[in-house]
């Protein structure tokens, strides 16, 4: 018969755990400082945020010697730090907004020249350029202030949704108008643009729902409000037809 084998953990050595070893004496902290050495400041707080000096020394009291305004600033900047930092109330102005580049110059031409292309009723040359527009605004560096880039890129695929949709191809105007509405929902164009595609593709309810939440961002939008009431008269029409086939 096999004699079993007992495994035993072991705990390190106190030296090797980082701990002083059994009966050391242990170092003392820094004596602590007499009371003669220490002086009270008489002070006060004023809790306004966004003050110069919140900490300053309390009225009719006398500074001890030594002593100034001057010693209070590295307390005043911690006291403006936290003082500011915790009141909800403070309203941080936003960044300064980056002034438009060259780039913002081409995108902007080739969606001009688009508009006048569309207005020509010349699809093919109008998708071209607000193509074109899109793509520059997609290649923005990401150093540059993606607000630009998401504002152009959703102007250009609004366009050309518009485009698509003159040019007979309500598919490829529902896919730029998706993607509208994915880079700015809360701009009513996009769920405009939606809207038209699918009533193009005689989808009526699902657009008619795009209207409606498009007004949802914007009930006083007019142009919504009158497709609303072409799409619902289209219905309207296409039941009627049904109901006298059958």
């Amino acid at each position: 018969m096999t004699g079993e084998h007992h495994g035993h953990s072991h705990a390190g050595a106190p030296q090797q755990m980082g701990l002083p070893p059994p009966g050391a004496v242990m170092p003392s902290g820094p004596p602590p400082v007499p009371d003669s050495e220490l002086t009270l400041l008489p002070l006060a707080l004023d809790p306004t945020p966004m003050g110069p000096t919140p900490v300053k020394f309390a009225l009719n009291e006398t500074i001890p010697q030594g002593f100034s305004a001057k010693d209070l600033e590295p307390v005043n900047e911690l006291a403006r730090i936290l003082l500011t930092a915790t009141n909800p109330h403070v309203v941080f102005p936003p960044p300064p907004q980056p002034m438009p580049n060259d780039r913002s110059k081409k995108i902007a031409n080739a969606k001009e020249a688009g508009n006048v292309a569309f207005k020509k009723g010349q699809w093919g040359d109008a998708i071209k350029l607000y193509t074109m527009s899109a793509d520059i605004a997609a290649s923005r560096p990401v150093f540059e202030s993606n607000v630009y880039a998401r504002d152009e890129l959703a102007l250009a695929l609004a366009n050309r949704s518009a485009a698509y949709l003159g040019a007979g191809d309500p598919v490829s105007a529902l896919i730029d108008a998706d993607a509208v509405i994915q880079l700015k929902r809360p701009w009513i164009k996009g769920h405009f643009r939606k809207g038209k595609a699918l009533v193009a593709m005689a989808r009526y309810e699902e657009a008619r729902e795009a209207f409606l939440l498009g007004l949802q961002f914007d009930p006083s939008a007019e142009e919504l409000q009158g497709a609303v009431s072409e799409v619902e008269e289209q219905i309207r029409q296409r039941d009627s037809q049904k109901s006298i086939e059958a």
